[in-house]
Parts: structure tokens; sequence; C-alpha cells
């Protein structure tokens, strides 16, 4: 069977055709448990790759600290942290998102900096040199659809309540 020019050019059409449907097929917004994890995991991969623009872009230029800092007062801490030393690897662990409306959810996570090459949570303490936080916070869907922080305050951890 050989096909004409013009059935293949109809078949092309008919398949760009359904690809756009689905490129624009309008998609379910992640609820805000989800919402807030997916943030937490792009800032903590800014944060390993150096790239302060993304990590700051999560943090409200609302935000305001339990230590009294605001964003450009954090973002120089981070800054500290982040760009330090060679390697940094960043865990999250025991993340919780609690929604309290459909535009706000708190989180208590704890956040791990290791100088470090590991690439597991277990290997990063043998190997590397620490620095935990327990991190209190909320973040807020802003006017622009995305979600960054508002507050937050934090502790520092001892080694032995990471495991």
């Amino acid at each position: 069977m050989t096909l004409t020019r013009g059935q293949v050019v109809g078949v092309v059409v008919a398949l760009v055709a359904a690809g756009a449907v689905l490129a624009f097929w309008p998609r379910e917004e992640p609820g805000v448990k989800d919402a807030i994890t997916q943030k937490i995991v792009q800032m903590t991969d800014a944060a390993e790759r150096k790239d302060m623009a993304v990590l700051m872009d999560g943090v409200s230029d609302a935000f305001e600290s339990g230590e009294g800092w605001n964003k450009q007062q954090l973002k120089s801490v981070l800054l500290g942290q982040v760009l330090r030393g060679n390697w940094v690897r960043v865990f999250v662990k025991d993340l919780q998102v609690t929604e309290v409306n459909p535009s706000r959810g708190d989180v208590q996570v704890k956040i791990i900096f290791g100088r470090s090459q590991a690439d597991t949570l277990e290997t990063l303490a043998r190997d590397s040199v620490l620095n935990a936080y327990l991190i209190e916070g909320s973040f807020q869907k802003e006017d622009d659809g995305e979600w960054r922080a508002v507050q937050a305050r934090h502790r520092n951890m001892s080694p032995s309540e990471l495991f």
C-alpha cells in the first residue's frame, strides 16, 4: 500500500493537531501539599546547583523570619551557607505540609547541608561536614500563581537528631 502525498500530509496534520490538544489540555493544579512539596524540591535543587536566583524566587518579598530577617537578609545567610566550600549537598528529611487553606500551607522540615560528594543522606554523615536545621514556616500562593515562603523560623539540629 502506497500513501499519496495528500494522505501523508493529512496524517501529519492529524498528529500535530492531536499533540496540540494534549499540550494545551487544561491540567488540574496540584493540591496545596503537592505544590509546596514541589517548590521545596525545586529550591533545594537550586541550592545544590548554587542557583540563588531560583532559590530566592521561592521566597516572598513579604518574607519574615522568626529571627527578624527579611528576604534580603535571608539571601545573605543562604549565600554564606550555599556558596562556601566546594561541594554542597542538600537533603530534605521528614517534610510535613499541612494545608491551612487553598492558598496557604504550613511546613515543618529538616534541611541538611553537607560539604561532600555523597548522594544519600546515610553516606553524607560519614564523609562530610554537616549543618542541619529544623525549619517551620508557611508558604502562600501569591498573585502570580507561584508558591513562596512567607515566614519561617529555624533552629540548629545536632547530628543525633537526624537519624
